[in-house]
Order: structure tokens, then sequence, then C-alpha cells
């Protein structure tokens, strides 16, 4: 009985060897997901001349600043505080987001509900001091 409990062991070992090296290659695949997410994010904000950005590196610092040019390796940042230039690769970087302040719809929501806001005050007003009967009924 023991002896079927070893072969059982050593086979499924055999069988599950192979898999530990696909296991084991999976993060480094991601890791060049990552980087290729970054450097689209960075070309994408380039095209669209909207380089004002803030980047979270692996490290867990976080840079503000405005992208100045990219590559295939990285790209280059001008810091908000001290204007420096920095070279920064995609692989380094974990995060790219943006600074360019509201979006549109941001925007399109504040003026619709000022507007709003404006309308239900005239309606207010214009119910207070509307009265039906203020030049008095006239029979004919």
């Amino acid at each position: 009985m023991k002896t079927k409990l070893k072969v059982a062991g050593i086979a499924l070992l055999l069988v599950l060897a192979p898999l530990i090296r696909v296991a084991q290659a999976q993060p480094q695949s991601g890791d060049a997901q990552q980087a290729a997410k970054i450097k689209t994010e960075v070309a994408k904000r380039i095209a669209s001349q909207k380089v004002k950005v803030k980047v979270k590196l692996h490290t867990g610092e976080e840079l503000k600043g405005r992208i100045d040019q990219a590559d295939e390796d990285g790209f280059t940042i001008a810091l908000d505080k001290t204007k420096k230039q920095m070279l920064m690769a995609y692989a380094d970087v974990a995060e790219v987001k943006g600074r360019g302040g509201l979006s549109t719809a941001a925007k399109i929501g504040i003026g619709a509900g000022i507007a709003i806001g404006v309308l239900a005050i005239v309606v207010i007003v214009a119910l207070r001091n509307f009265d039906p009967f203020s030049g008095g009924i006239t029979i004919r």
C-alpha cells in the first residue's frame, strides 16, 4: 500500500514539474505588458498635448511634472518644483496619471447644475409673485 502511494506521488510530481516553469514565467510577461501599457499612455498624452502628469514609480515615489519627450526605452519628465529633467524607463513606472484639471464631462455637469439652479430660482420667484386675481374678477 505504501509503495502505491510513493509511485502515485512520484507520478504526480513528474506531471506537475513542467508546469512550475510555466507558472514562474508568467510575471515576466506581466512586467512587459505593464511597460507596454505605460509606453502607450505616454505616447497618447504626447499626441493629445496633455503632458502634465503624475508618475508613480514601483518604489512608491510620486513625481509631478511635464513629459518632454519619449523614445523606445523611456521618457523624459521635467519636474514641477525643480524643473530638473529626469529620464524614466517604462519598466520603472507603475502608473501615469494626468493632472490637467476637470474632465469635459465634469465641466458639462457643473454647467448643467448651475443652469438648473438658476431655472429653479426663476420658477420659485415667478410662482411667489403670481396672482391670477390681481386685476379683480370681471363678469361679462
